[in-house]
């Protein structure tokens, strides 16, 4: 029972620091964008958004979410690790093969 409470706990708190980081990430480079180009980002979908413009937004976007992502649940997976004294759930490192003798 207590590895179904872990892993339904991991998914909670795995999951909101993901979408918290990816949040953060959004706002930032929303926030960057505005600073340096001074006005809102591009609406991707918008006819008179270049496509150049809304394909550079969007990779930029992405990368900076999904740094984010990662950022903030390594983040949680290292503090889970410390409180519990092993890693969340589906974490778990494989067991090294053993080599068998040759001959």
């Amino acid at each position: 029972m207590a590895g179904a409470v872990s892993k339904v706990g991991w998914k909670i708190i795995g999951g909101a620091a993901a979408a918290a980081g990816g949040t953060a990430a959004t706002r930032s480079v929303n926030a960057v964008h505005k600073k340096v180009r001074g006005g809102e980002p591009p609406r991707l979908a918008h006819p008179d958004t270049s496509w150049r413009e809304a394909m550079f937004w969007a990779l930029l976007s992405a990368v900076a979410v999904a740094i984010g992502r990662l950022a903030a649940e390594r983040a949680v997976a290292v503090g889970w690790a410390r409180a519990t004294g092993a890693l969340p759930p589906g974490m778990e490192r494989e067991p090294e093969p053993v080599a068998e003798p040759a001959g």
